[in-house]
């Protein structure tokens, strides 16, 4: 197989503890978010040899995403987001695009149980040094 095959890789309901809120008493507190992540990458290198060697490491991915959600607390989600973004372009070199949502379950301020908010952003390999 020749030539490149650009392709998305998407893990999507990733369970994750952050801390965010305006107050500090919210941001002390732990919720879980659900998040997902596409990552654009070329995949002809893990198509021609069919090898796990050659492709995205899905669970490295997973916890580089866990790992950022809980490093520390956040006013907005909007930032959560951004750092995601972030944390998947200084851990996998290979990805030229990633799309972040993270949706926070039962958000203070909707006044209703089965409610949520979310922020989507997609940052290309060009948008690395924005924070």
């Amino acid at each position: 197989m020749s030539g490149a095959l650009p392709g998305w890789i998407t893990i999507r309901g990733l369970r994750c503890d952050g801390r965010q809120g305006v107050a500090a008493e919210r941001r002390a507190q732990s919720s879980e978010y659900l998040v997902d992540i596409s990552c654009h990458s070329d995949l002809s290198r893990a198509v021609a040899l069919d090898d796990l060697a050659a492709a995205v490491d899905i669970a490295a991915i997973a916890a580089t995403v866990r790992r950022e959600m809980a490093a520390r607390p956040r006013a907005l989600v909007e930032r959560m987001t951004a750092d995601v973004a972030r944390a998947l372009f200084d851990s996998f070199a290979a990805l030229d695009e990633v799309r972040v949502r993270v949706e926070k379950p039962h958000p203070d301020g909707l006044g209703a149980e089965a409610e949520s908010v979310e922020i989507a952003l997609t940052r290309d390999n060009a948008a690395r040094g924005l924070s």
